[in-house]
């Protein structure tokens, strides 16, 4: 007998950075303006990240009826809950996923293409997840300067995260030296246009503001520090930790 709906590991995307792309601006925009209105939207935009999985198997011509029945359902589930969202905290937080949508769909055309993963790629889903955190603040009755400044930041967290990793990834795997040392420009830059920028947007935050500045710093560092092999466990827990910490500090810079 055939599965009403496919098994729910099918439905979890693997890629564990995407989770990170979707977690950290959905919560600091949770943190920043708490609401039901955001609560909703928060879920639908769980929802939809969920239908990835099915929506490329659909896409790209896989015959399978349960997997179709899972992309109705969170569809609909994300319509109902979007809906609900709008009702309660009406447009005014719409803006920013306006504007992010073809950012989504640049990602989304690249992820269905099997092409590789490049970082210039990961960098434009990277900025439309990062829409979630000022949709959120909006839902939740927050001004746009929040919103656009949770954006800002939290794009190039994760960015820079993103360039960290890939030259990591770079020596984990004997990348030649010449690949090595083009990963590592990008690494500089945004690590460098995050202090700025926080710099800039926080200063006024006094003691918080002057603590996430100093954590951005701190994070350049460790990026700087010599490739050092470690387990791939004790390697996810570590960017973990950093994140939750840095999440509860940008938090407290913008609030």
């Amino acid at each position: 007998m055939s599965r009403a709906f496919p098994p729910l590991r099918s439905l979890l995307p693997a890629e564990h950075g995407t989770w990170f792309m979707l977690a950290f601006p959905l919560l600091l925009g949770l943190l920043l303006r708490p609401s039901g209105a955001g609560a909703c939207l928060g879920l639908a935009a769980l929802a939809v990240f969920l239908a990835r999985p099915p929506l490329r198997r659909v896409a790209t011509g896989q015959r399978d009826p349960a997997q179709r029945r899972a992309l109705v359902l969170l569809a609909l589930l994300a319509l109902a809950l979007g809906a609900t969202a709008l009702g309660l905290a009406g447009p005014r937080f719409l803006l920013p996923l306006v504007l992010s949508a073809p950012l989504l769909l640049i990602a989304l055309r690249a992820d269905f293409g099997r092409a590789v993963r490049s970082l210039p790629v990961e960098l434009t889903a990277q900025a439309a997840f990062g829409a979630l955190a000022p949709a959120l603040v909006l839902a939740g009755g927050g001004p746009r300067a929040q919103g656009a400044g949770a954006w800002l930041l939290a794009a190039l967290v994760g960015g820079a995260n993103l360039a960290h990793v890939r030259r990591f990834l770079g020596h984990a795997h004997g990348l030649p030296v010449e690949e090595r040392r083009r990963r590592a420009w990008p690494v500089h830059l945004l690590h460098l246009a995050l202090i700025l920028a926080s710099a800039l947007l926080t200063a006024r935050r006094g003691l918080a503001g002057a603590v996430w500045t100093g954590w951005t710093a701190l994070l350049y560092l460790r990026a700087l520090l010599p490739y050092r092999p470690l387990p791939a466990r004790i390697l996810g827990w570590r960017e973990g930790i950093l994140s939750l910490g840095g999440l509860l500090v940008l938090w407290r810079a913008l609030l």
